[in-house]
């Protein structure tokens, strides 16, 4: 039973649309812990822009988004579908306080919100950099993190936007066993300590890493 009470996020029937193309496109295989009801912050590595979708297909129940503004400013013929599925527009690494209190409310209200906390697709180093924006929500909202791992698609080579979209992949999603972050010490020390936490968690997981597909027709 979902207890969502967020008017956003996709649809029933856009969700049976993108499950459609994920699983059989993209050829996406979901293992691991199942998605609880109620509030969950669910985390991920970020490969490509493909991945919200295979994230979505992932799981029983709409997601909300947090996005790099910008991407939500530029793909500006897509904004009103951004808007009504309620994606959160936010500045990787910036002031972000209306979207972090967005986003605790969009939790609170027993939601499920999905971030990237690397900050942006196929960064140089992945995994390196972990943003605090996840470890704020989750000790704000009290929701448990849920860590995820993608792999076997195409990563973004920071031109060809749509490529990994169109390309086909064997795509792969895993879920793992809901975190909460433990009583620490407030203010950096604390916050270090969530962000290495979130980050060794979806590290663990790449030990399930699936290949990219290299006998794809180039895109």
């Amino acid at each position: 039973m979902n207890s969502s009470t967020d008017p956003c996020g996709a649809g029933v029937l856009l969700r049976a649309m993108n499950l459609f193309f994920c699983r059989n496109w993209h050829r996406l295989i979901v293992s691991g812990e199942s998605l609880p009801d109620g509030p969950v912050i669910l985390v991920s590595n970020h490969l490509c822009g493909l991945d919200p979708l295979l994230i979505q297909a992932s799981v029983n129940r709409p997601l909300r988004f947090l996005m790099a503004r910008e991407y939500y400013m530029k793909m500006w013929y897509v904004r009103r579908g951004l808007d009504l599925v309620g994606a959160i527009p936010v500045t990787p690494g910036g002031a972000n306080r209306h979207a972090v209190r967005k986003a605790i409310e969009v939790v609170r209200a027993g939601n499920a919100l999905c971030l990237f906390p690397e900050g942006a697709a196929n960064p140089p180093i992945p995994m390196h950099r972990i943003l605090p924006g996840a470890a704020l929500i989750a000790r704000e909202s009290g929701a448990p993190i849920i860590p995820l791992r993608i792999s076997g698609v195409l990563p973004f080579d920071h031109v060809h936007l749509w490529r990994s979209f169109y390309r086909r992949s064997r795509a792969q999603v895993v879920i793992g066993k809901p975190i909460t972050l433990p009583e620490v010490s407030e203010g950096r020390a604390g916050l270090h300590e969530d962000t290495a936490l979130i980050r060794h968690a979806i590290c663990e997981l790449a030990s399930f890493d699936r290949a990219p597909d290299h006998d794809a027709p180039p895109g």
